[in-house]
């Protein structure tokens, strides 16, 4: 697990230092919101309830682990956003607005489809 928190830190830090070489351009993405942590062990795992654990996604979110999203053409990105602001939304379907770079989405703006409508969710940062 902590290792897996070092290598999270480590992606962010890499996604920084391309940010300041490039000016990526804003795009749109949707798919399901997913924990990166069950995800990458086994990519079958793309809703909440993993391995028998319920709440499984939410609770890795919780801890930090960072989130993704799984686009219908089933791309895999990495979202760089408070993964605890989206813990409530893993298996959900989502639409991220931001840049990215490689597989990285420094995501400005995150919705959740709710009643067939688009709920932005509040991603509460320190900047």
């Amino acid at each position: 697990m902590r290792k897996l928190k070092m290598s999270a830190v480590l992606v962010c830090l890499m996604f920084a230092s391309a940010a300041a070489y490039a000016a990526p351009k804003t795009a749109v993405w949707e798919g399901t919101l997913i924990d990166t942590n069950c995800y990458l062990k086994d990519h079958a795992l793309t809703g909440n309830d993993h391995m028998g654990v319920k709440g499984c996604g939410t609770a890795c979110l919780k801890s930090g682990l960072p989130a993704g999203i799984l686009t219908r053409t089933k791309q895999f990105h990495v979202l760089v956003a408070p993964s605890i602001a989206l813990a409530p939304y893993v298996g959900q379907q989502v639409r991220v607005t931001g840049s990215s770079e490689s597989s990285l989405i420094q995501a400005s703006k995150v919705e959740v489809r709710k009643g067939g409508k688009w709920q932005e969710i509040q991603l509460k940062s320190m900047m």
